[in-house]
């Protein structure tokens, strides 16, 4: 049974201070019966970055059918993500602030969420500068958590291929979005993600391992992995210049 005490303890023991901003990928189930569930686990991290902090989560709503041959409807306030109970909790928390981006929103909670995801709709990338990723990662206080979950879940990891300008990582043509936002509506161009390139995100642990930037402890049954957000981009974008395949997967026969 994990409580609201023992999830505390353990994110500060993750290295989780107050004032930082933390954006969190999160499985609940991987860390066995939560007591009230996941808003136990919110609050906990609002309880350990304070009042000067923020907690944020990935609320995604892209899909493999996303593409050119359609319009992409995207209602700021009513659209659920895709992400788990953890970010639809936190997108509806009393006073969270979600970005206005069609694919690749991120809601937040705290100090810093208008700042961190303000203007997310005026970018043409998802993950590029001006996200809340790349804001996140220029903020010397901005972590990553993944709670349950390995590097294949984070999102951060995009913001570095567009970054290095990984050939592989959009699609060649603009999508665009139909943005219902309050008081009004938009329609905008955007270029989104190429799915099915398969990725390997997960070979960057040991390279964050070895440099000191990953620290990795239990939290219930799970396994937790917090890293600075400007460390891991700056480790993913050396990384992607000596080696552009570096993130995906070979395919069988290759």
């Amino acid at each position: 049974m994990v409580d609201a005490e023992h999830l505390g303890t353990a994110f500060s023991q993750l290295g989780l201070r107050p004032g930082h901003h933390v954006l969190v990928h999160s499985s609940l189930s991987s860390m066995g019966h939560v007591v009230g569930g996941p808003a136990t686990v919110v609050r906990a991290l609002l309880d350990v970055v304070g009042t000067e902090g923020t907690v944020l989560a990935p609320t995604l709503t892209g899909s493999e059918q996303v593409g050119p041959h359609a319009e992409v409807a995207f209602d700021l306030a009513e659209t659920p993500s895709w992400t788990g109970v953890i970010p639809q909790t936190v997108r509806t928390w009393d006073g969270a602030v979600r970005s206005a981006h069609p694919t690749h929103s991120v809601a937040a909670i705290g100090a810093a969420a208008r700042r961190l995801t303000q203007g997310h709709e005026d970018c043409v990338t998802p993950c590029g500068p001006g996200s809340p990723y790349a804001k996140l990662a220029s903020d010397p206080d901005g972590m990553i958590l993944l709670l349950g979950c390995d590097h294949e879940s984070n999102t951060t990891l995009h913001h570095v291929e567009e970054l290095a300008g990984s050939d592989y990582h959009l699609q060649p043509a603009p999508v665009r979005a139909v943005l219902a936002l309050p008081g009004r509506t938009e329609r905008r161009d955007y270029w989104v993600h190429r799915y099915g390139t398969p990725r390997n995100f997960g070979a960057i642990e040991p390279l964050l391992v070895q440099r000191g930037l990953q620290s990795t402890g239990p939290v219930g049954a799970a396994t937790a992995r917090l890293m600075p957000a400007g460390g891991l981009v700056s480790l993913g974008v050396e990384v992607l210049r000596a080696a552009p395949r570096f993130f995906v997967r070979p395919t069988a026969g290759r």
